[in-house]
Formats: C-alpha cells, sequence, structure tokens
C-alpha cells in the first residue's frame, strides 16, 4: 500500500492505494506557515490498521515554493571561482558574494589553484555576518570538480550547510550553475526542520517507511537524499498534476491538462500521451536553473480567485481573499457563480447570489455566474495556446526524447481538482474539444504523487587525449585509457545511474534512457589525439509499475 499526500496553495489531498486501487481519501485546508503539521493529519486518517501494509509515503509540498514567492530564503553565502573572459559581478545578485582567484579550463585542466587566504578571509566574514550555509561555484567544475571540494574542504566544519554546484547537475551553463547552487543553499535550512518534523510525526503515528519527495521532473527522491537537493522539489505540485492525468486518464493522444485549484490553474501538455520536459532548466523567481522539470505553466485563475467587474469586464485573480462569499468569504469568486449555475453544492446559496449581485453588472445573478464562468473558461484558454505558441518556438522535449515536429493537435482536455466536473460543459465549450473529468478527479494530484516513480539522472564528460572521465553528480573524476569509447561510457554511466538508484532504494532493474550522446575528435598537429565524449542519460520520470490489487 501507498499513501500519496499533495499539498496545494488552498488544500492538501491524500489517497490511500492498494495497487491502483484506491482505498481512502481525505481534504484537510492547509496551513502555509505548519506544513509538516498539515502532513501528519492527512496522514492520521490514511494509515491502514495494519501499518506494516504500508510500502512507502509520496509527498508532494509546496515548502520550497512557498519560500521562493514569499522571498522567506535563508541567507547564505556564496563562493565563486569564475576566471577569466566575463565580468562576474551580475553573478552576485543573491547575496553576499565572495570571487575566489584560480582557473579550471573548459577541458577540466587546472591552469591555478584558488588562493587560501581568500577562502580564510570569506569564511571568516561569513562566519561574521551569522551565515551557516554556503554555495560553491567554479566556472567549469562540472568537467573537473576539484576545486569546488578543495574550497569545501577548507570550510572544514565552520558550517551547517555546503553545497556544491557540480553536484546540482552535470551540464554546462555556468549562471545557471551559480543560481541553482545559491537556490539549493537558500532551501536547505527550512527542508531540513521540515524532514525532522515529517519524521518525528511519522514516529508518533507508529510509521516505518520510506518517505520521498516528488521532484519537478516528474519522479520522486527520498527524503534523505532531497535534504541535499532541495531545490528539486520546486514545482513538485504541477508535477503531481501531470503524473495524476497519467494515472487516471492516460491515454496515447495529444492533450491539454488543466489542474484547476483554488487559486491557480496549471497547465501542461501530453504528445502522444507523453509529457514534455525542460531538460536544461526551469527559470525560478526570475532566475534560470539547471532545475530540470516538467514543462507547466501555472495562471492565476482558480476556483476561489477574487472577481471584479469594471468598464463591462469581469477581472478574475490572480489573487485570492480567502474563500467564497458562499462559505463565508468578503469577495465574490468563481465558485459562488459555480453555486449560483447549481453547478457545485457547497456553502450557501443566498449569499452566493449575494455575490454576483455584489458586482453590480445589471445582469441577473445566473446570468452573470454564466458570463463569469465563460470569461473564466476563455482566459484558460488563451494562456493554453499562448503556452502552445512558446513551447513550440524552440526545440521540445519529451520525458524521453527530442520531439521531431513542431506542434500538437489537441484532441482533448484533461481536467481535474475541486472544480474540474463543475466546469466541464463550460471547458468543452470554449475549447471546443471533448473533456475527460476522470474518477477521484478531486484528489488527483494525490494519486499522481503516489504513482510516480523514482527517478535519476547523471552526466559524462571523457576527454581520451587527457585520460580522464567527468562524472560530476557523484563527484568522479577518473583516468581512462586511450581507446576508452561510446560503448564503455554508456556502460560507466548506466552503471552509475543504476548505483545512485540502488542507494535510494530502488529494487527493480531500471530502463536507462540516453538522451544525448556527442563525440568529438580531438585534433592536435593535424592528427587525431583521441576524443571528447559527452553523455547524458536518466531513469524515465513516469508512473511506477504497481503490485497488489488492481482497479
Amino acid at each position: 500500500m501507498i499513501i500519496g499526500i499533495d499539498v496545494g496553495g488552498t488544500h492538501a489531498d491524500g489517497v490511500l492505494l492498494e495497487g491502483t486501487r484506491l482505498v481512502a481519501k481525505h481534504k484537510v485546508i492547509v496551513d502555509q506557515d505548519h506544513l509538516s503539521e498539515t502532513v501528519i493529519a492527512l496522514l492520521r486518517d490514511l494509515i491502514p490498521e495494519d501499518r506494516r501494509q504500508l510500502e512507502r509515503i509520496h509527498l508532494s509540498s509546496t515548502l520550497a515554493t512557498n519560500a521562493i514567492v514569499t522571498g522567506n530564503l535563508e541567507p547564505i553565502g556564496m563562493l565563486i571561482q569564475a576566471g577569466p573572459g566575463i565580468n562576474p559581478d551580475f553573478l552576485a545578485q543573491n547575496g553576499p558574494t565572495w570571487f575566489l582567484d584560480g582557473v579550471i579550463d573548459h577541458r577540466g585542466h587546472i591552469i591555478r589553484d584558488p588562493d587560501t587566504r581568500l577562502i580564510d578571509e570569506a569564511a571568516a566574514a561569513m562566519r561574521q555576518a551569522g551565515i551557516d550555509s554556503v554555495g560553491i561555484v567554479t566556472k567549469f567544475s562540472y568537467r573537473n570538480s576539484i576545486h569546488e571540494r578543495f574550497i569545501a574542504d577548507r570550510l572544514g566544519s565552520r558550517f551547517s550547510h555546503i553545497c556544491m554546484g557540480h553536484q546540482i547537475s552535470g551540464l554546462p551553463n555556468f549562471p545557471r550553475r551559480v543560481y541553482s547552487t545559491w537556490l539549493n543553499a537558500s532551501l536547505t535550512q527550512q527542508f531540513h526542520r521540515f524532514k525532522e518534523a515529517i519524521e518525528q510525526g511519522l514516529a508518533h503515528l507508529g510509521i516505518d517507511c520510506p518517505c520521498h519527495i516528488l521532484k519537478a521532473d516528474g519522479g520522486t527522491i527520498p527524503f534523505a537524499r532531497a535534504i541535499e537537493f532541495p531545490c528539486e522539489s520546486v514545482h513538485s505540485g504541477p508535477s503531481a498534476s501531470v503524473m495524476g492525468c497519467l494515472a487516471l486518464a492516460g491515454q496515447p493522444s495529444d492533450s491539454i491538462l488543466l489542474d484547476i485549484g483554488g487559486t491557480t490553474t496549471d497547465i501542461s501538455l501530453l504528445v502522444d500521451g507523453v509529457p514534455l520536459l525542460e531538460p536544461y532548466g526551469i527559470n525560478i523567481a526570475g532566475r534560470p536553473t539547471l532545475i530540470r522539470a516538467l514543462n507547466t505553466i501555472s495562471v492565476g485563475l482558480g476556483g476561489d480567485s477574487a472577481v471584479g467587474f469594471a468598464d463591462r469586464e469581469f477581472h478574475i485573480g490572480p489573487r485570492r481573499n480567502g474563500p467564497p462569499m458562499a462559505q463565508g468569504g468578503t469577495t465574490p469568486t468563481p465558485t459562488d457563480a459555480m453555486v449560483v449555475l447549481g453547478l457545485l453544492a457547497v456553502g450557501s446559496a443566498e449569499k452566493a447570489v449575494a455575490a454576483m449581485n455584489s458586482l453590480g453588472t445589471g445582469w441577473d445573478p445566473e446570468e452573470t455566474a454564466g458570463r463569469l464562468l465563460a470569461t473564466f473558461a476563455e482566459r484558460v484558454r488563451q494562456a493554453v495556446a499562448a503556452m502552445i505558441d512558446s513551447v513550440f518556438s524552440r526545440p521540445v522535449y519529451t520525458v524521453s526524447a527530442l520531439l521531431h515536429r513542431r506542434r500538437i493537435t489537441p484532441e482533448r482536455l484533461i481536467v481535474i481538482g475541486g472544480p474540474a466536473a463543475a466546469l466541464k460543459q463550460i471547458l468543452e465549450s470554449c475549447f471546443t474539444l471533448p473533456c475527460t473529468v476522470p474518477t477521484d478527479y478531486e484528489v488527483a494530484n494525490a494519486v499522481g504523487a503516489a504513482r510516480t516513480q523514482l527517478t535519476a539522472q547523471a552526466t559524462l564528460y571523457a576527454d581520451t587525449a587527457d585520460g580522464r572521465v567527468s562524472i560530476p553528480e557523484i563527484s568522479c573524476l577518473e583516468d581512462i585509457p586511450n581507446r576508452f569509447g561510446m560503448a564503455e561510457a554508456e556502460t560507466k554511466l548506466e552503471q552509475v545511474i543504476r548505483g545512485i538508484a540502488s542507494e535510494m532504494g530502488m529494487t527493480d532493474r531500471p530502463e536507462i534512457d540516453f538522451l544525448e550522446r556527442l563525440e568529438m575528435n580531438v585534433i592536435r598537429g593535424f592528427e587525431t589525439s583521441g576524443k571528447i565524449l559527452n553523455l547524458k542519460a536518466q531513469i524515465r520520470p513516469g508512473l511506477a509499475a504497481v503490485k497488489g490489487v488492481q482497479r
């Protein structure tokens, strides 16, 4: 049995699955200031009587996203070795930053070691400023991480948390690595406190099973490993949306996925039933990162979005001013319109009518409600059209490979979230597409969280002319023979990824996707002296194989 929990902006949903059979489901109001208590409250209502039946818990949390949105990030110090070629001052916009000397070139050759005096001065300044978390990034650490590791060793035990850029991702892009490392370090202490609170709650409830966190790429990562990479839990909510749609309504087709919540609507696309991926990293808080994620967007349109009316036009969202008026709130919302039209049976119908009248449209409450929901659907349709235009204006990747066609032709909508069934007909009319609202749509994210499988990825860079191979995600730098070729590189990277998966608790032999293979000759004196090999591979994000009773 597996418990899946999705903590959203308004509600937290939880399910207990036996195989694919839904045994129990529960929903609670989220206390964003006490997320761990919200999770424990859900668990208390979902635990099977025989706790030994519980195989694992999968959790999608808004902790990282909320910290970024509210600016509630821990102060950290950044140590950056930029080397020659650029003015690195623009990399210091995240807070206290110290630039170190020393150089490693683009092939991983050590040109000059860093000055230990500058490292010690930076460490003393950080301690004096009360900084306890540090991020370390050197420009070509994905080719050779020795300087990052040297700096970390030099800092020793003076800081509680040290994040090194080469461990975040093996992909190139120096600014993205700096921002990713800064974000990861800024989230580490909060995530550590959250993890401890969850583990204490599990112990109190008598639960002794693995607990995983959903990642942005549609996979999971164990709590024990997530503490090193909390940045990967950003966007885990939209990830749960996609996996929930696949679990409950997945069919091979081009589809639009909508997860309509209380505050936002998350939009994503399926191509032949496969989600799209941002393989090189997403923008977070306006900064480019190396965090792989499913391709999703969130728009400020939800069932509880605040609604106004001016110049004969509805203004919906992006803010939420508490609950709908039908449920005791003070601001009209789309939920009030659904209640007026009999599409939802929540709260007071009289208060919902008052909400529509308070907009001052001059129409009767039913017409106001109908026009409001039509506007809501049209705004969502416009956001979907803009997303399709944006996504297909550049090379597009599915979770498994580069997509070799430019656009999709959506054949249907798949809609989940609390208002999904209520809005089905309105969305069908607006999009002129059939609309699927799967069974258990209101807890689809929690189902998606429960069904998602563990994922891992790694990159390999080999230079046979120098006789060296680097796998940055595991701080690997080894000597290789000149005859080392693509077959040997693939075998080594497969072993590394399977080793990572085994350390994270995966017992099955995972299928490995090779996302990129690049081979170039090294020419010296008009002769080939070796090869440079670049490889990127992954355990594909997706739904895990299920055990037990089938639905």
